[in-house]
C-alpha cells in the first residue's frame, strides 16, 4: 500500500537522533566544554545531567560525544543503561563490548573485566555515558569509575538528588561533579521540535499546524510523549487510508501514547520497586514506613530504607507514585 501520510518513519520515533537538537544549545556548549579537554589529553569534567523524562538528556549526550568522535579517532566510548539494574559484571562487560574489546561470558571473571577495563583507561581517553544512573544495581560501579582521570563520567537521572541516599565514598568521588538541568519543554519548543519531525519524516501537508499546537499543550513539556503521538497519529492515519491526520486521531493517538509511556515506565521498575509498587496498588495509600515493613516481609534479603527511599524517587520521577509530607510523615500512593 502506498504511503499517504508518513514520508521516512524513523524519524518518527523518540530514540532517533536528529542532526541537531533545537532548544538545547546552551546545555549542549556546557557538555562539549566539559568534554573538549579530552582532545588536548587533560582530564575532563564528570557531570550529572538531570531533568523530568522527555528532556532530552540521553540524545544530548548522545550527539555531544558523537561529535567528539569525530575530531578524535582514539576516543573510546560506551553506554551502560540502569533500565533492568545490571549488575558490576554486566556493566563492564557492555562497556568493553563498546570498545570493540571481545569478551566471553562463560569463564570471565568480573575482575578479569575490570582489569581490562583500567588497561583500556589508562591507556586511551575515553567517555562513558550511565543513563539511569539511579537504578544502577551495584552502586560500586559508580565508585570504580569515578577513578579513571582520564575518563569523562557522564551520569544521566531524573533528579539532582542522585547521590543523598548513596554511599558516602560515592557522594565524596562525586563532589564536584558538574550538575546540569534539563528543563521539560515549554509548548513553542515542543512545536519547533515536532515540526522538524514532521519536516523529514511526513508527507507535505500530512498534519496542520493547529494539530501539532494541540500536541504539546498536552504532552507535560514532555517530548517522548509529544514524538510518540505524532507517530501513533500519522500510523493510524495511513492505516485508515487518511492523507491528512485530523484532530480527531490526534486525541485518540495521544491516549494511546500516555499508555505506552506509563507501561514502559512499569518494565522500567527493578523487582524491588515493581513489589513496593504493587503493594500500594492493593493498600491504595500508605506512610513510607509501613509500605518498607509490608515490602520487607515479602522479602528474605531487603535494602536498606536508604535504598527504598531512592526507589521510591525513581518511581516518582516516572510519574508512577505521589508522595505528600516531609521525611518523616511522608505517604505515597499510586498516581493515576
Amino acid at each position: 500500500m502506498e504511503n499517504t501520510v508518513i514520508d521516512d518513519a524513523r524519524v518518527l520515533t523518540a530514540d532517533y537522533l536528529p542532526n541537531r537538537m533545537v532548544h538545547r544549545d546552551n546545555e549542549r556548549e556546557v557538555i562539549a566544554s566539559n568534554l573538549r579537554p579530552i582532545l588536548d589529553d587533560q582530564p575532563p569534567i564528570d557531570m550529572l545531567i538531570y531533568g523530568p523524562p522527555g528532556t532530552g538528556k540521553t540524545a544530548m549526550a548522545e550527539y555531544v560525544v558523537n561529535e567528539l568522535e569525530k575530531h578524535s579517532p582514539n576516543l573510546l566510548t560506551g553506554i551502560v543503561d540502569g533500565f533492568g539494574q545490571p549488575s558490576r559484571f554486566e556493566v563492564y562487560y557492555k562497556l568493553l563490548r563498546d570498545m570493540n574489546e571481545f569478551v566471553t561470558r562463560g569463564g570471565t571473571s568480573t575482575e578479569e573485566l575490570v582489569d581490562k577495563f583500567e588497561q583500556k583507561a589508562y591507556n586511551a581517553p575515553m567517555v562513558i555515558v550511565v543513563d539511569e544512573a539511579d537504578q544502577i544495581k551495584d552502586e560500586k560501579v559508580l565508585y570504580d569509575l569515578s577513578r579513571f582521570q582520564n575518563a569523562a563520567i557522564i551520569l544521566i537521572a531524573n533528579r539532582e538528588d542522585v547521590f543523598v541516599d548513596m554511599d558516602d565514598r560515592i557522594r565524596s568521588s562525586f563532589s564536584s561533579i558538574d550538575e546540569i538541568r534539563f528543563k521539560a519543554y515549554d509548548d513553542r519548543e515542543l512545536v519547533d521540535i515536532l515540526e522538524d519531525r514532521v519536516e523529514y519524516g511526513l508527507r507535505d501537508g500530512a498534519i496542520e499546524n493547529s494539530n501539532l499546537k494541540f500536541i504539546a499543550s498536552k504532552s507535560g513539556g514532555d517530548a517522548r510523549v509529544a514524538i510518540s503521538t505524532l507517530r501513533k497519529a500519522a500510523q493510524k492515519a495511513e492505516r485508515e487510508g487518511m492523507e491528512q491526520i485530523n484532530r480527531e486521531v490526534v486525541k485518540e493517538s495521544f491516549s494511546d501514547a500516555v499508555k505506552d509511556n506509563r507501561s514502559i515506565s512499569l518494565k522500567k521498575l527493578n523487582d524491588d520497586q515493581r513489589k513496593l509498587y504493587d503493594i500500594l496498588k492493593e493498600e491504595k495509600e500508605l506512610p513510607s514506613r509501613e509500605l518498607f515493613e509490608a515490602y520487607k516481609e515479602e522479602v528474605e534479603e531487603p535494602p536498606t530504607d536508604r535504598t527504598l527511599r531512592r526507589y521510591m524517587k525513581k518511581m516518582e520521577s516516572y510519574g508512577l507514585v505521589e508522595a505528600k509530607g516531609s521525611t518523616r510523615d511522608r505517604k505515597y500512593m499510586l498516581k493515576e
